[in-house]
């Protein structure tokens, strides 16, 4: 059992893609459950991260409704008016309380709701990806177990803890760079838990992460397209 005090070292090794972490993992008792431990820990501190941020964020700027005045003015300003000035103020007013619960400013309530769905969907996303990378790596000739397979892919959630500098106003992390070294890291936690070569865990890691991809397009072009219906039969 992997004791708390050692996740920095362990999340350390892991970024550096060093193996020991990945030895550890899949020689624990509970793979799975270090791996679920690992995510909501990684979940629940950035998500307080973000929260400290987004209020910071607020206290530095004016109430949102003070600039949504201010984006108007200049709106009518730069324009002529007449219908289409009409149009841009009405969906901007629509549109407002969609863009401040996105950006977590002056949004109380999502602000707190944050604080669950960040970790939830985290532990989402690693149990997704985990299950995928579990069937293709079995698929290329590994020998690993689901459980040593979830405890591995865990650690590839560790360079979210970038999202930490999140606490400080107008920080913001690129999330390609997230996406490439939580590759990195599934890479070599694959060849490990599996015990493959690297090109086959390579293209096990890559290939789960762009089947997620496509998935998620396609649930999202799928949601889109009932929403444009239920819209077209109100």
């Amino acid at each position: 059992m992997l004791q708390p005090q050692n996740y920095p070292r362990f999340i350390g090794k892991a970024l550096l893609l060093e193996p020991d972490p990945f030895v550890e993992m899949v020689d624990d008792d509970n793979p799975w459950i270090e791996g679920l431990f690992l995510c909501a820990c990684i979940g629940v501190l950035v998500a307080v991260a973000q929260l400290i941020g987004s209020l910071l964020l607020t206290a530095s700027l004016p109430p949102s409704e003070a600039l949504l005045n201010t984006v108007l003015q200049t709106l009518r300003q730069g324009t002529a008016g007449g219908e289409t000035l009409f149009e841009i103020e009405r969906t901007l007013r629509s549109g407002w309380p969609l863009l401040l619960a996105y950006s977590g400013y002056d949004t109380v309530s999502f602000r707190l709701l944050n604080l669950a769905t960040t970790p939830l969907a985290l532990i989402g996303h690693w149990l997704l990806f985990g299950f995928a990378s579990h069937l293709l790596a079995r698929a290329a000739g590994g020998q690993g177990t689901l459980t040593q397979t979830l405890g591995a892919v865990a650690l590839s959630n560790a360079p979210r803890l970038l999202y930490l500098f999140t606490v400080i106003p107008f920080v913001s992390v690129a999330a390609v760079l997230i996406h490439v070294w939580g590759i990195l890291i599934a890479f070599r936690g694959l060849e490990v838990a599996h015990e493959l070569p690297p090109r086959p865990a390579a293209l096990v890691a890559v290939g789960t992460y762009l089947l997620l991809l496509l998935v998620s397009a396609v649930a999202a072009l799928a949601f889109g397209w009932l929403l444009l219906i239920a819209g077209g039969s109100l």
